[in-house]
């Protein structure tokens, strides 16, 4: 990262700050915690090992567990589809209503599917991630070149030794795409599905601070929020590339 870069970044977050500060000195408190205010929320939490081994671990191992069966189902139905497009012709429409239909939905209908706890949160991530994995898998062996395949078949190359070669490389950016954006919305569905139906995680204590009108309580859990999908972001790229150092997934 350039000095330039990093320069312009901390402008951007001291600006922000800035922004903050001073609405949160027009409105009420209730309204908008200060900076301040929810920095000390946020110590406050850090120091509560039954908030940390409760509600924080166990959104994130619902949010990990969820993008996990997501991604696995995701990505091998849309294996199968990128070879067979009868396949893939056949998952289209179920792919679209899964895609269009608003969180909040799946919330509601995963609460009367699973019940609540921590199978409801799991199943909604994974059908949440789920589309956004099959689109970018479907793509990437799409984009295969040709002449690469043709390549293959003149040397001979066995089926694992093309799709080691060939495919995997052709699927790694897609699918690093998909799987960051889908990160941070499997991470908003899930903490407001333990909002509604849980009584434990980062969506409960939310639940709780709204209802007692702790507001810095409030802007901190929504602050870990943004931290954990961002440290976890940043996790998943350096696993890519290090798994694929001659691209930019």
């Amino acid at each position: 990262m350039s000095g330039q870069s990093l320069a312009g970044k901390l402008a951007g977050v001291a600006l922000l700050l800035a922004a903050w500060e001073l609405v949160s000195r027009q409105v009420h408190g209730i309204a908008v915690a200060s900076p301040l205010e929810t920095l000390a929320a946020l110590w406050r939490f850090a120091n509560q090992p039954a908030f940390l081994l409760g509600d924080l671990w166990t959104s994130v191992r619902r949010v990990v567990l969820g993008f996990v069966v997501g991604a696995l189902c995701g990505g091998g139905l849309g294996m199968i589809a990128g070879f067979v497009p009868f396949v893939r012709s056949a998952l289209t429409p179920a792919r679209w209503m899964l895609g269009s239909v608003p969180g909040v939905v799946v919330v509601m209908l995963g609460m009367l599917w699973f019940g609540m706890g921590s199978a409801m949160v799991v199943a909604i991530v994974a059908l949440m991630v789920a589309p956004a994995i099959f689109v970018a898998v479907v793509e990437g062996l799409g984009s295969v070149d040709a002449g690469l395949l043709e390549m293959a078949r003149a040397y001979r190359l066995t089926p694992r030794m093309r799709f080691v070669n060939i495919y995997c490389p052709a699927m790694a950016a897609p699918f690093v795409s998909a799987g960051i954006v889908a990160l941070g919305g499997s991470m908003r569905v899930a903490v407001l599905a333990e909002a509604l139906g849980a009584n434990q995680g980062i969506g409960h204590a939310l639940a709780v601070a709204r209802t007692n009108l702790q507001t810095p309580e409030l802007y901190a859990l929504a602050l870990l929020s943004m931290a954990l999908v961002g440290i976890a972001e940043m996790v998943l790229l350096r696993m890519a590339r290090r798994a694929f150092p001659g691209g930019r997934p």
